[in-house]
């Protein structure tokens, strides 16, 4: 059975840390604030024009779902708010989070499931 409960990335902002959740909901508004299918984050990321505003962007959607998964109470963060805590040393470091969430946000799946062929056991 798949594991389907996401799992936080967490990143620093400011002097503070954040939890970084990709869920469903993140991936659908990711999908929508951009309007790009979510396979396409790469190439967006690559587009030097538009990796900041990316950037600015998937990090305050992860921020702002961690905090509702969290039940805190916390008010959401802005793109601006990122933006302004953000330094151009920051970027690398903000990458490796967003990729750590989506890498989180995947389903684990178990090692013996992986191994079976679903065809062996129907003779197809």
């Amino acid at each position: 059975m798949s594991d389907l409960k996401p799992r936080h990335a967490t990143i620093n902002l400011g002097g503070k840390d954040y939890g970084l959740l990709f869920n469903i909901n993140a991936m659908d508004a990711i999908q929508d604030r951009f309007d790009i299918l979510i396979s396409e984050i790469d190439s967006l990321l690559a587009d030097e024009r538009k990796a900041f505003k990316v950037l600015k962007g998937i990090t305050a959607i992860l921020i702002n779902e961690a905090i509702d998964d969290a039940e805190s109470n916390e008010p959401h963060v802005t793109e601006a708010f990122v933006g302004r805590k953000i330094t151009g040393s920051d970027v690398f470091r903000l990458r490796l989070g967003i990729t750590s969430a989506f890498t989180n946000g995947m389903p684990e799946s178990d090692a013996d499931e992986d191994d079976e062929d679903p065809n062996a056991k129907s003779g197809q």
